[in-house]
């Protein structure tokens, strides 16, 4: 799948955190945070971006149907789909806001429940749970990645402040004695960052 996300500015901390779980699976995708640099065209970096994919992803909410951009990549979407055989929309609800009337015919993905897998898993026309993981897994060891399981924090690649490789952070942990808690997490050996949480 080769898609284009189309979605609202204040649906973002919804929108990315699922895209990233999409392209982890595979699909590639274009979402304009990842694709538009400064000084970039924003209206010639979409319309590029809307010639080079095959499906295009709607996430629909109150604020997507306000939203004059989403508008406008959506009616570019269906200019295409009705030109183009093969071409799809695939619209995901955020809310329950009506999907626009010559959506309607469309099947649609439900986000509105929280079942971000199962919607994951729809989209992408994955069975399973378990098959949705091993596409995942696969990804990762295609990719080659150097990384490592922190308690506390979860599983790293690399530091997120300055970028050094997992093999470059090491695992911390710190009691409070007063709260009885026990604290663990990873520290940067390169920049100094360093997060723990409760375990």
């Amino acid at each position: 799948m080769h898609a284009f996300i189309s979605h609202g500015h204040r649906d973002k901390p919804w929108v990315t955190p699922f895209v990233a779980k999409m392209r982890l699976s595979g699909a590639d995708i274009r979402l304009d945070e990842w694709e538009i640099r400064p000084g970039d065209s924003i209206p010639g970096k979409v319309n590029q971006a809307l010639d080079l994919v095959d499906t295009v992803i709607l996430f629909w909410s109150a604020d997507a149907a306000g939203s004059a951009w989403v508008n406008t990549e959506m009616e570019s979407a269906l200019t295409r789909k009705l030109t183009e055989d093969g071409f799809r929309i695939i619209p995901v609800k955020l809310d329950g806001t009506p999907l626009p009337p010559l959506l309607r015919p469309l099947m649609y993905v439900s986000l509105e429940t929280g079942e971000e897998d199962l919607a994951l898993r729809q989209i992408l026309g994955i069975g399973s749970e378990a098959e949705l993981l091993r596409t995942m897994q696969q990804t990762i060891q295609e990719a080659g990645l150097e990384y490592r399981y922190f308690p506390g924090l979860g599983v790293m690649v690399a530091c997120p402040k300055c970028g050094a490789p997992s093999s470059g952070l090491r695992a911390i942990q710190d009691v409070d004695y007063a709260r009885d808690d026990i604290y663990q997490g990873a520290e940067c050996t390169r920049c100094g960052w360093s997060d723990a949480s409760e375990v």
